[in-house]
């Protein structure tokens, strides 16, 4: 089976509260339309033509450049924006009294193709459509979280917390990614070999047109790695703060329905955060948690529920971090906020259509916030939890979807950080 084979394959539609929308107002509304384009390298474009700041450009969420994705973005009143390219489509649609955020947006409506079924692959399928439909699955946060996993930069939040600053500046800058083009490979080559001569790397900044704020910094106070996140954008920041929570949040809820779901009711998806798990029918509820799993701020204060607070505090443990060390202090752009979150979502208007023999599209809606590769995941799974070998054997894997993905070549520690592998996997997306 093959998910994302072509870029139409998935595609994404943000559903926008029409109470936004007005005839008048200060702010420019745009219906952007993207495909192979970060929602932030969009914006960037809009920003420019808008002849506005980048960080005046409003956005109800971020949406990965893989597939075809629609969304709406904000400006304030300056020229008008109309753009057709095959990459980029922006349309105005109407003005809006206040910038977009993410209280205006109703969730996002999916269309995925699965390609190469089998017979029995499509069978089982339309045959669990109807089991998610009735009983929803775990609202995960799904691998677009985890872009930091991608490009082998490990869990930076989880490196300030435990003091190394230093450590988690040079993951975020120098990490190699396979999806760097030649320019960033030489950029985090030469940042790499001149890291600690800070004059040099910030000449190096320079020329390539990045992060020279945050070598001037150091050139000036060579020891203030904490000092100098200060000059990395606040977006990256928050992205890097929230994927380092939401994988605490994961491992909790992970090893939740773990324990209480009988091996033989449950399925294993391996990802490369950590394994997930799906009842195979009704998950066990807990009347106490009210559908909520809480989302953890600083030292799990916040926690008031005995059952979350403990399966929080071992998915910490696994981190190396007590829950008293749960917090960042002294770096700007990292203090953890929590929240109630959903544990069960129920896909919306989840469908199916048949297009020819051996493929499929998936029709459904989320709220904001949860992630359609769920959907997919648990779909696709086919095996429940691996038996363990006999002793001295190899424990046997449960196997994912085959996709024509960039895999990374990091592998996971048993702390969770991820550790470079020796040598490159051959090249395989979700």
């Amino acid at each position: 089976m093959r998910i994302k084979e072509k870029v139409g394959d998935f595609r994404v539609r943000e559903l926008l509260d029409d109470k936004y929308l007005r005839d008048r107002g200060p702010f420019r509304v745009y219906r952007v339309t993207k495909k192979k384009l970060t929602s932030i390298e969009a914006a960037a474009v809009l920003a420019d033509m808008a002849g506005v700041g980048k960080a005046e450009v409003g956005l109800a969420g971020l949406k990965d450049r893989q597939g075809v994705t629609t969304q709406f973005m904000s400006a304030p009143r300056g020229r008008a924006v109309r753009l057709q390219t095959p990459e980029l489509k922006i349309e105005a649609v109407g003005f809006a009294s206040e910038p977009l955020s993410p209280a205006h947006s109703l969730g996002n409506a999916f269309e995925v193709r699965l390609r190469e079924l089998s017979p029995s692959s499509l069978e089982r399928i339309e045959a669990e459509l109807q089991v998610v439909r009735e009983h929803g699955i775990p609202n995960y946060f799904g691998e677009q979280r985890f872009g930091n996993l991608r490009h082998g930069q490990g869990w930076i939040a989880r490196d300030l917390v435990v003091g190394e600053h230093e450590r988690a500046l040079k993951s975020l800058l120098c990490a190699k990614s396979e999806s760097d083009n030649d320019r960033n490979r030489r950029f985090k080559a030469a940042l790499t070999a001149n890291w600690g001569d800070w004059r040099t790397c910030r000449e190096v900044a320079g020329k390539f047109g990045q992060h020279h704020s945050v070598f001037e910094h150091l050139a000036r106070n060579p020891d203030d790695y904490a000092g100098a996140f200060r000059y990395i954008a606040s977006r990256l920041r928050l992205i890097h703060l929230y994927a380092w929570q939401s994988h605490i949040w994961n491992r909790a809820v992970a090893r939740y329905i773990e324990s209480i779901t009988p091996p033989a009711e449950r399925l294993v998806v391996p990802t490369a955060e950590g394994r997930l798990y799906f009842a195979r029918a009704a998950m066990p509820s807990d009347p106490s948690m009210n559908n909520r799993f809480r989302l953890p701020g600083p030292k799990l204060t916040d926690v008031a529920h005995p059952r979350q607070r403990e399966l929080l505090v071992e998915a910490l443990q696994r981190e190396g971090v007590g829950a008293n060390d749960f917090h960042i202090e002294g770096v700007s752009g990292f203090q953890l906020k929590g929240e109630d979150r959903a544990l069960v979502i129920h896909p919306h208007q989840l469908s199916l259509s048949r297009s020819g023999r051996d493929s499929l599209a998936l029709h459904f809606e989320l709220p904001r916030g949860a992630y359609a590769t769920l959907v997919v995941a648990r779909l696709v799974a086919e095996e429940s939890e691996p038996r363990r070998a006999p002793r001295g054997g190899p424990e046997p894997r449960a196997q994912a979807p085959r996709r024509p993905a960039k895999p990374s070549n990091s592998k996971r520690s048993s702390t969770g950080r991820p550790t470079r592998s020796p040598t490159k996997r051959p090249r395989s997306r979700g």
